[in-house]
């Protein structure tokens, strides 16, 4: 007489497979997930270098210069994408956590900080001067920043800042205004 098999041993091999499948799984969707982050580092660069195009700083210059303070990879993919190539004749250089000195020479000054203070102490080394803050947090712009960029869903989203872009006396166009969201900052603090 044969004996039933043993419900462990079939439980037990069920639970094998499903961790087989969901690793196997995992393990596909992992490099999606990585190449989707590359991608939207890539989008955020292209709209930093659009934003070249569609900015008005009072004092033109020779170059533009592109400075990144923060954490994260944002800023090696600025210096890949952006450093060497040219906007409008000039051509766009990349810094990457310049010296309070350097940030003088700033035009953009990309913020990628998780802290909020971090984030207000960035923007307040460059307050008054003519250098358009842009950050990736979600509340860049409403905390002082100028630009935002900010992922919806599946998309990368622009908001602006009005008061913080026009107390540094930076015009931003009507035709990138159009395509973004404007947000009222927090009062800034006056030095």
């Amino acid at each position: 007489m044969s004996r039933p098999p043993h419900k462990f041993a079939s439980s037990r091999s069920g639970a094998g497979l499903s961790c087989v499948f969901i690793f196997s799984l995992i393990s596909l969707i992992a490099p999606l997930l990585s190449a989707q982050l590359k991608d939207e580092r890539a989008v955020k660069a292209a709209l930093v270098f659009n934003l070249t195009k569609y900015v008005e700083w009072p004092h033109q210059s020779q170059a533009l210069t592109i400075g990144f303070v923060g954490d994260g990879p944002m800023g090696e993919t600025l210096e890949k994408l952006l450093d060497g190539k040219t906007s409008e004749s000039r051509p766009i250089r990349v810094l990457l956590f310049p010296s309070d000195r350097q940030l003088e020479q700033c035009n953009i000054l990309y913020i990628a900080q998780s802290s909020p203070n971090k984030i207000r102490a960035a923007i307040d080394k460059v307050r008054n001067k003519d250098v358009l803050t842009v950050g990736d947090s979600d509340s860049f712009a409403r905390n002082g920043g100028m630009v935002g960029l900010v992922r919806t869903g599946d998309q990368v989203q622009i908001q602006v800042n009005l008061e913080a872009t026009e107390e540094s006396q930076l015009k931003i166009s009507s035709r990138l205004l159009n395509l973004s969201t404007i947000v009222q900052g927090k009062p800034a603090v006056r030095n």
